[in-house]
């Protein structure tokens, strides 16, 4: 499992030793943004699309080379970002038993044609209002 930054950051040499790699992305987007989700004060901070967690995924998705990469939390089944997770080459998505068949749909539905990179965060401003808190907060990526 791909929990932490640190754990993102040495993605190549965890795939050397792995048949597969795992994206917790509930936890690593914990850490990568120090928020809880399930605590009230710090909760509005817990953005798992944050270009600062999607830099980490695409990492990983590039280090792991030939190691298959899955994808599982809240991250997977948001219907705004799996397009582009599919991009970073990301072909197993592991969701909550209700969303797998609107999951699978919506990427039946999808055509996607090349990998492309995470988005850099300066040129790409956040579309959402939570986002642009953090961003102003963190002073962007």
């Amino acid at each position: 499992m791909i929990e932490t930054p640190a754990a993102a950051l040495c993605a190549a040499q965890i795939a050397h030793y792995a048949d597969f790699l795992s994206l917790g992305t509930n936890d690593l987007t914990q850490y990568t943004m120090v928020a809880g989700r399930e605590n009230s004060l710090v909760s509005h901070y817990f953005i798992d699309d944050h270009p600062a967690v999607m830099r980490l995924v695409e990492m990983v998705v590039r280090e792991a080379a030939e190691t298959s990469v899955g994808l599982c939390g809240e991250l997977a089944a948001r219907k705004e970002v799996l397009p582009q997770l599919l991009r970073l080459g990301l072909r197993s998505l592991s969701v909550a038993p209700p969303l797998v068949s609107q999951v699978k749909d919506l990427v039946r539905s999808l055509r996607i044609t090349a990998r492309s990179p995470a988005p850099d965060a300066r040129l790409h401003p956040a579309p959402t209002a939570r986002r642009g808190i953090v961003a102003g907060a963190l002073g962007g990526c």
